[in-house]
């Protein structure tokens, strides 16, 4: 909920507290360093910086000499500065984050005087969502070590250990290449069947499939690949398609020939015409919602006992199936569009069969006669 007065503007966040802002004359969107109970607490904030500016006395508040630059007045700075450097959709995550999670609490207190002992009472306190709370201390962190590199303050205080650290709610599941084409085939609606194929046998994100086009395709008697070049992210109720998540991310995957005739019929069955068409549009011809197909690849999942499995779990698969097949460190990270050796190694993992054969083929290497 956002009101508006005559001068500058508050909205209630989340937590039922109220969150000030105004323009200020040099142009720059300025927002109160602590929210407020009432409403009427925020309005008189707003006030007494519009009285400021009409005596001329007005200077960021930030940087004025009896309130020092607090922490949120700082993470206003920096998140300014980020609007060329991060995506859309990254920027949409961080601003809850720094308003749902690190302002709250953190924001008032000046940066100079923020302690470790203050981000460890802080970290402990927030609710148990483990991955926000995880990428809200990162934010804090990232921030923070700007101000380090500006020289405000001495050290960086964000020094709770494994803070950073995403823990698994939920294990992945890694279908076999058996798995995934009976995935495919349990698939009540026919137009989703090939997107199970491509996603478990590629590793595709959910939005680089659902921005890819006719052109991203290439299926010829040498080549079965798909190439990422566009991914799509839902904002705001819409879908923006644009670069994806990284420059690693830009990649031509192969794809194993034996879905060449399947991908073809496809094509012509379901795709959009002309090269810029979409190869998997909805039903009625826009990008594909997951929440469009997740009915029927639930009820699909039931059916080849695997009831939890998430769509996620096909880039999981594919990325075990790939370390599996014997791809190195540097082929897998390739593949799946990772930033990281440390990324492939999260997505990659051993499987009980896997382990047995390699045990066992010990044991009949060891039992070969002397050549």
């Amino acid at each position: 909920m956002a009101g508006r007065r005559g001068w500058g503007k508050n909205r209630k966040l989340p937590s039922g507290r109220w969150q000030a802002s105004y323009v200020a004359p040099d142009g720059v969107r300025y927002t109160a360093p602590m929210t407020f109970a009432a409403k009427l607490d925020a309005e008189g904030w707003l006030a007494s910086e519009r009285r400021k500016v009409d005596l001329g006395t007005w200077t960021p508040p930030g940087e004025r000499a009896d309130e020092g630059l607090t922490l949120a007045h700082y993470a206003e700075r920096w998140f300014a500065e980020t609007k060329g450097r991060h995506k859309p959709r990254t920027r949409d995550l961080n601003r809850g984050y720094l308003d749902r999670v690190i302002l709250p609490e953190l924001g008032p207190v000046p940066i100079d005087k923020l302690t470790v002992q203050m981000v460890r009472a802080w970290f402990a306190g927030l609710d148990a969502y483990p991955t926000r709370n995880a990428n809200a201390y990162s934010l804090l962190r990232t921030i923070l070590n700007q101000a380090l590199d500006d020289e405000l303050i001495p050290a960086n205080p964000c020094r709770v250990k494994r803070a950073a650290v995403k823990n698994r709610v939920v294990e992945p599941i890694a279908l076999t290449a058996s798995e995934i084409r009976a995935f495919s085939d349990a698939m009540g609606i026919e137009r989703w069947k090939t997107l199970i194929l491509v996603a478990g046998f590629s590793g595709l994100r959910w939005g680089e499939l659902a921005a890819l086009r006719r052109s991203d395709i290439t299926l010829t008697d040498v080549e079965c690949s798909v190439t990422v070049s566009r991914a799509a992210v839902r904002r705001a109720g819409e879908f923006v398609i644009g670069a994806p998540k990284s420059k690693a991310a830009l990649r031509t995957v192969p794809l194993p020939t034996g879905l060449r005739p399947i991908i073809r019929a496809h094509l012509d069955t379901f795709a959009q015409a002309g090269r810029s068409g979409l190869v998997f549009p909805s039903e009625t011809g826009n990008v594909p919602h997951e929440n469009t197909v997740r009915p029927h690849y639930k009820r699909a999942a039931a059916k080849i006992g695997h009831p939890t499995l998430r769509f996620h779990d096909l880039r999981h698969s594919a990325a075990t199936l790939f370390a599996q097949a014997g791809a190195t460190l540097a082929d897998h990270m390739t593949l799946m569009g990772h930033t990281s050796s440390a990324m492939s190694a999260r997505y990659t993992h051993s499987t009980a069969a896997r382990n047995r054969s390699l045990v066992e083929a010990l044991w009949v290497d060891d039992e070969k006669p002397p050549s």
